[in-house]
């Protein structure tokens, strides 16, 4: 999930994380061995000082661990629904391992794990989406929808994809 994130959210878990595991080590190894009380008188001040530590960090990653959400209608979305390439999505398809998961007959896939992708127009109008959207968002954001019968939150990995790999993987879904 970490390399689904932006750069600027990677930064900023990884800094708040780095800041968070420094604490913990010198209060464990470092002040203990200098001041054997430790923390003696001063106990509140350091459970108020861990306590900040936990929840700067559960905030960090609450904040930076989401990405914002595109707009109606913004080039995000457009993309993903614009016309792709069916043959380069097929290698897409391939490359990506969908295949070992998914059943799709003009892939000559038969994976069990997740959803057949055969009948993704109905699935689709049962999420109530046109069905590039649907399968687009299904790519990028596996747990928008959970097909029936399967656990939420979904299986699928986060693909590393291309905005233009998605087209192609969404034109060649929907041929």
């Amino acid at each position: 999930m970490l390399f689904a994130l932006s750069t600027g959210h990677q930064i900023g878990l990884a800094t708040t994380g780095a800041l968070f595991i420094g604490f913990a080590l010198i209060s464990s190894f470092v002040l203990p061995s200098r001041y054997p009380n430790f923390p003696g008188r001063r106990r509140n001040l350091y459970l108020v000082i861990c306590v900040a530590f936990f929840v700067a960090m559960l905030s960090a990653v609450f904040v930076f661990g989401r990405e914002a959400k595109a707009k109606e209608g913004s080039a995000a979305t457009t993309t993903t629904a614009a016309a792709g390439d069916p043959a380069a999505g097929k290698a897409v398809f391939t490359s990506s391992g969908c295949a070992a998961c998914h059943t799709f007959k003009p892939a000559g896939a038969t994976g069990k794990v997740g959803p057949a992708l055969d009948n993704l127009k109905a699935a689709a109008a049962k999420a109530g989406q046109p069905t590039d959207q649907f399968i687009a968002t299904s790519i990028t954001d596996p747990n928008a929808y959970i097909a029936p019968g399967f656990a939420k939150p979904s299986a699928m990995p986060a693909l590393p994809l291309t905005p233009k790999q998605v087209s192609d993987l969404v034109a060649f879904l929907s041929s």
